[in-house]
């Protein structure tokens, strides 16, 4: 792909004009910088052209180059944590849906519940969230 094949920098109100954030994951914005740097040689030019801020052309940059020229390194990397160490374990969560369909209690009779008969403590807004992500909460009930 040759720089003259890529549209560089068309106006912000046409429908050709596009960003990093006008289309996040997008690959052919974040090479297009890159082939245009390795054409131009200057960063400023880079940035002015294609309306980025040079930390923004650092940052791929830096990406594209420890991947040894790997085009795939200038996709999005997913921002979800590896691990949640402060999650509720999931034996709790198993605990606090039985409880639930046997008793049919809302948050707070729950928490007691948890509390007295299997020693666990959550909080009310925990438990209400837990049992929304399950569905097992009337929603009128909060």
């Amino acid at each position: 792909m040759k720089v003259e094949d890529v549209n560089l920098r068309p106006a912000p109100d046409s429908p050709e004009y596009v960003t990093a954030q006008s289309q996040p994951g997008t690959l052919l914005p974040r090479l297009a910088w890159i082939m245009v740097y390795a054409e131009t040689g200057s960063v400023q030019k880079v940035c002015d052209r294609f309306g980025i801020t040079k930390k923004t052309f650092y940052k791929w940059f830096k990406r594209y180059q420890e991947a040894n020229g790997n085009a795939q390194s200038l996709v999005d990397h997913s921002r979800r944590p590896h691990h949640s160490p402060k999650a509720t374990p999931e034996m709790s969560i198993r605990l606090l849906l039985e409880a639930k369909k046997e008793t049919g209690y809302g948050q707070r009779r729950l928490k007691a519940y948890l509390e007295q008969k299997h020693r666990i403590t959550l909080s009310e807004r925990t438990i209400w969230k837990l049992l929304k992500t399950h569905s097992l909460t009337d929603l009128s009930e909060h």
